[in-house]
């Protein structure tokens, strides 16, 4: 989480507010989905916009929020959850980078919509829960992704990669097709950096975070 982000809360579980404190404070923006700033708020975390269709959080909340000067982006559309609104407002505005604490380890339909969310987006989504990352990664462009020797990572194709080129790890890829499936499962880094880059289609990586 070295490049500058936007962070986005959305309303599942987080972890510890001291751990999630600096990543806010580090962000460029921080972006809560509806009911998320509630808690936020009450947690002192510094939040600049709340997108949704405000059903979830409270009125007095959102109140003390424009008093302090934030911004209230209301969205109606009932064909999106309000961590898709958060995300399609992100891509609107030109934003490449996202990181994502409260999309995972809750309501497995939610998770998977958000994890799809993000893959469909075409920007860079990194989703944290419970010690572990999952990242979207974009075609065109050379990845160097710090890692500790003996990691294990997963790599998945939806619903597939081209031209995939991955180096410093076990099983290294050159001008690779991967599919959708298993292939890409519990890779091992051999070196502190992977190379990794590909051509067509989408990829995500699973990581545990040290």
């Amino acid at each position: 989480m070295e490049e500058a982000y936007r962070l986005i809360l959305a309303n599942g579980p987080w972890p510890n507010i001291s751990l999630l404190q600096p990543q806010c404070e580090r962000a460029v923006q921080v972006i809560a989905c509806d009911g998320a700033l509630d808690r936020a708020l009450a947690a002192d975390l510094p939040v600049d916009i709340v997108i949704g269709d405000m059903d979830s959080v409270q009125n007095k909340t959102l109140a003390e929020f424009l008093k302090q000067g934030g911004e209230v982006v209301e969205i109606k559309d009932q064909e999106s959850n309000d961590f898709t609104k958060a995300v399609n407002y992100c891509v609107e505005k030109g934003q490449t980078r996202l990181v994502v604490f409260g999309g995972l380890g809750h309501d497995l339909g939610h998770e998977w919509g958000n994890i799809l969310t993000s893959v469909a987006s075409n920007l860079q989504i990194e989703m944290v829960h419970d010690g572990k990352s999952i990242r979207t990664l974009e075609k065109d462009i050379s990845y160097s992704i710090e890692m500790t020797p003996g990691e294990e990572f997963s790599l998945f194709a939806i619903p597939f990669c081209d031209g995939i080129s991955l180096t410093g790890c076990s099983y290294e890829l050159h001008q690779h097709r991967l599919e959708m499936g298993s292939q890409g499962v519990h890779n091992i880094a051999k070196e502190k950096q992977l190379q990794l880059s590909f051509e067509q289609g989408a990829l995500v990586m699973i990581k545990s975070l040290r």
